[in-house]
């Protein structure tokens, strides 16, 4: 009687398990693994890059970075970077998000930028001191190697007291020789005086 009572209950589990295993959802399809976007990632980048005599050319720090190997290309987020393309130039550049091809040089800067000349004390030839430019702007691109960056979005440039717009940018940063398309510049007059002049 022991086993007939077994039994009954075994038909009785089963049962229950079948009614349950109706009442389940699809099942979802397995999770494919396949073969990854990402080569390498890494965060809280410090790197420097040298030329072929040692000497530095540029300091770049990020909060993160991750290689693309299908582009071979380095795409960055946070970037900060002191970039000296000759013994007279220096510059500091900030950026949400860049892409770098280290084979190539070129440079891609998106979700906005700040190109700013560092003062190393430069003067016109009255002896009067030139003060930094500022550029900042949407998406700014360029090569490491020539050493040369431009704009085809809107960029904002300040210099001193000096600010105006243009509808795109071109550099060499080696020389500081900039070139401006399509320049916009806000003039505020000294108010009227009412005085004789003579």
């Amino acid at each position: 009687m022991n086993t007939r009572v077994l039994i009954v209950l075994a038909l009785i589990i089963a049962g229950i398990a079948g009614w349950f295993f109706q009442q389940q959802a699809e099942v979802t399809p397995p999770v494919s693994v396949g073969p990854s976007e990402v080569d390498y990632e890494a965060t809280d980048i410090k790197a420097v890059q040298t030329n072929e005599q040692g000497e530095t050319e540029y300091e770049l720090n990020a909060e993160s970075l991750r290689h693309d190997p299908n582009t071979n290309q380095d795409i960055m987020s946070g970037i900060t970077m002191n970039w000296e393309p000759s013994a007279k130039q220096l510059y500091r550049i900030e950026s949400g998000t860049a892409t770098v091809n280290q084979e190539t040089g070129e440079l891609h800067l998106y979700g906005g930028f700040s190109l700013a000349s560092q003062d190393q004390q430069k003067t016109t030839k009255n002896g009067e001191k030139i003060a930094p430019i500022t550029v900042t702007g949407e998406a700014l691109r360029g090569n490491t190697q020539s050493k040369q960056v431009y704009s085809e979005q809107p960029v904002q440039v300040v210099q001193g007291a000096n600010r105006f717009e243009a509808a795109s940018m071109t550099a060499n940063l080696e020389t500081g020789e900039y070139e401006f398309e399509q320049v916009a510049v806000m003039f505020t007059p000294a108010e009227r005086q009412d005085k004789a002049l003579f």
